[in-house]
């Protein structure tokens, strides 16, 4: 194949997995697009089956923590703590639904930053539609709501997002470390955000709601036992993330842990039956295996080596560099979801020996970026999608109009909040 039939054929791979992942033909999974991408590569010469191997090794602890993630989320679910926190979110409000709508984005950020923001948008975002429901309040303020705080809340720890894992596992960053430089950023991150939304709903969300109708918090966890093994559970692995490199261990292995816990100790309450793991989101490893592959492809274009000489010509470390980096991943995630601009730019950003504050931008702009399209990052289709199913109809130019003018500023401010990081600490 010639070098210009490569490109083209590459390209149009690439544009038909694109396209296809976002209108979902028959309803099949984003996965069968993604592999079946994968398999063209691989089938046209494109990609190498020993390149397609190296691209899903060099991811293959991303993988097994995405798994211990899911399956830990899914096991928490089952003891009512995500109803739980919804409810409670709406009864410390105490009848006014400004403090509601503050609750709800402290929740979906806690959440988001322990959990994932696949957690967010697959648990929280159909309890949170359920509760403002039986509230009588607007329902689209918060599935925008939840789409922004899935995103732009998965900033402060490697496990709060897939992009997270893939740039702190490539480039040896601890918990520890990764936290202590997205600590502000995120922050000022939620912060912003917050302000945005408030203002851009000061109109459509109501002065009060009815709290009457509201169940007790206690009635929505079937198992008591259960619920408080679930919350020590969660808090105990969360500090043993920070602990890993004392003791020589990958992360994933105590989620994994405590996974095993809460599986026993669900199956002896009644609260959760073997056939649980069925309930795993199964599709997303096809997902990001095929999307592994598929971004190869692009790769041996030489869009990297590109790449990697324009990030070379600028000052490591300068304002003006992380800007760059964090503009560039948004607008690649806008056009080509997040999950191929982060994989692109980590390899851009591996070939170039980038300075890890242009690392850290590139990620900010792959996690807070995606808000302008629909199609930007999985959670925010997912959000959607969700919505869509309880008839809470969020029309793609809403998500546009406040993404084009909100999210330019969210970015903005936390790059620049970045930068501040490493004036102070070098």
């Amino acid at each position: 194949m010639t070098g210009t039939a490569r490109i083209i054929a590459t390209l149009a791979v690439f544009a038909a997995m694109l396209v296809l992942m976002v209108l979902r033909p028959r309803r099949w999974s984003e996965a069968w697009w993604t592999m079946l991408a994968a398999a063209a590569m691989l089938v046209l010469g494109l990609v190498t089956p020993h390149e397609a191997l190296g691209a899903v090794l060099a991811g293959k602890n991303t993988l097994l923590f995405l798994v211990s993630l899911l399956a830990l989320s899914l096991l928490i679910g089952k003891s009512g703590f995500f109803d739980w926190a919804a409810i409670r979110c709406a009864l410390v409000a105490k009848g006014d639904a400004h403090s509601l709508y503050r609750n709800a984005f402290v929740a979906g950020a806690a959440i988001t930053a322990i959990l994932s923001l696949d957690t967010t948008a697959v648990m929280l975002t159909p309890v949170m539609l359920a509760l403002v429901k039986r509230l009588r309040v607007p329902g689209a303020p918060y599935v925008l709501l939840c789409a922004f705080v899935a995103n732009v809340g998965s900033l402060l720890l490697p496990i709060s997002n897939l992009t997270n894992l893939l740039f702190a596992d490539a480039f040896r960053q601890t918990f520890a470390a990764f936290a202590a430089r997205m600590l502000v950023p995120q922050l000022v991150a939620l912060v912003t955000t917050y302000a945005v939304l408030r203002w851009h709903f000061r109109r459509e969300l109501p002065a009060s709601f009815d709290s009457k109708s509201l169940p007790l918090p206690a009635s929505v966890v079937p198992n008591r036992p259960y619920f408080l093994i679930c919350v020590s559970a969660l808090a105990a692995v969360l500090v043993c993330y920070f602990l890993a490199p004392l003791v020589g261990l990958e992360p994933y292995v105590f989620a994994f842990a405590a996974s095993a816990v809460l599986a026993v100790a669900g199956m002896a309450s009644g609260r959760v039956q073997i056939r649980f793991v069925q309930e795993i989101a199964w599709d997303l490893f096809p997902f990001v295996i095929g999307l592994f592959i598929a971004v190869q492809g692009l790769e041996n274009l030489g869009i990297v080596d590109v790449s990697a000489g324009w990030l070379a010509e600028m000052r490591p470390g300068s304002a003006g560099k992380l800007l760059a980096a964090a503009g560039a991943t948004a607008f690649a995630s806008n056009i080509t979801n997040n999950l191929p601009a982060a994989l692109i730019a980590r390899s851009v950003l591996l070939r170039s020996h980038a300075h890890m504050g242009t690392v850290l931008a590139a990620l900010i702009g792959a996690n807070v970026g995606p808000m302008i399209t629909p199609f930007g990052s999985l959670a925010t289709m997912l959000v959607l999608a969700f919505a869509r199913r309880d008839g809470e109809e969020v029309g793609a130019g809403q998500l546009v109009m406040l993404g084009l003018w909100a999210v330019p500023v969210i970015l903005v401010l936390t790059t620049l909040a970045l930068a501040l990081t490493f004036v102070v600490v070098r």
